[in-house]
């Protein structure tokens, strides 16, 4: 029994060391996360995702007023709007333009993305509780956690893609589809957003 729970304590820190593994050397790691089963491919996003998620939710409880039981989640629903928008349209200009970077690959690249977004946003919660006390006792006029963890996490996803897609692919074509790929991803971000920029003071209640 003893010897079973030492295996458990043993194994995660080191699937912990495999997932940031991941990270370091995103081209390779997509490559190989396409060859695997659909189910692997999918999993960094699925934690990613859930990761994303939990801290824009924490960082949606925060108001001017103090702190609500209830999360606002309208940028982090233009995070996955923007996601679900760009990311096919992306894959199909790939295939487009003949570029060699698997479909299967730059969708693992994706999910790569997310769980690097899901570790960023988890480490700056902490930096996000401080902002909120600073931001509730200052009245301030902008709920900077608010805004800023799903847009950090949205920058996140995409770096790390459009990396993986110039990594693969040195030509001028999957530059541009790169740059092509942030632009697009911030534009809908943003459009998505906008309304609720212009009248901020509507997410307080």
């Amino acid at each position: 029994m003893g010897s079973a729970s030492l295996g458990v304590a043993v194994d995660r820190p080191h699937l912990i060391d495999t997932l940031l593994r991941l990270l370091d050397r995103p081209a390779r790691s997509a490559l190989e996360l396409a060859r695997r089963p659909l189910s692997a491919t999918l999993a960094p996003a699925v934690l990613g995702t859930f990761l994303v998620a939990a801290a824009s939710a924490l960082a949606g409880c925060i108001t001017l007023s103090g702190f609500r039981l209830v999360p606002r989640l309208d940028v982090l629903r233009a995070v996955f709007e923007a996601l679900l928008v760009v990311v096919p349209g992306t894959t199909v200009f790939a295939v487009y333009l003949r570029l060699r970077i698997p479909p299967r690959a730059f969708l693992a690249a994706t999910a790569l993305g997310l769980l690097a977004a899901g570790v960023v946003a988890a480490c700056v919660l902490p930096l996000m509780g401080f902002i909120a006390v600073v931001a509730v006792k200052s009245r301030m006029d902008v709920p900077i956690p608010l805004l800023f963890v799903p847009g950090l996490a949205l920058a996140t996803v995409a770096a790390l893609p459009a990396r993986v897609i110039v990594s693969l692919d040195s030509s001028k074509a999957a530059r541009w589809l790169s740059r092509a790929f942030i632009f697009f991803l911030g534009a809908v971000f943003v459009l998505r957003i906008n309304t609720a920029l212009l009248g901020i003071h509507t997410w307080l209640w």
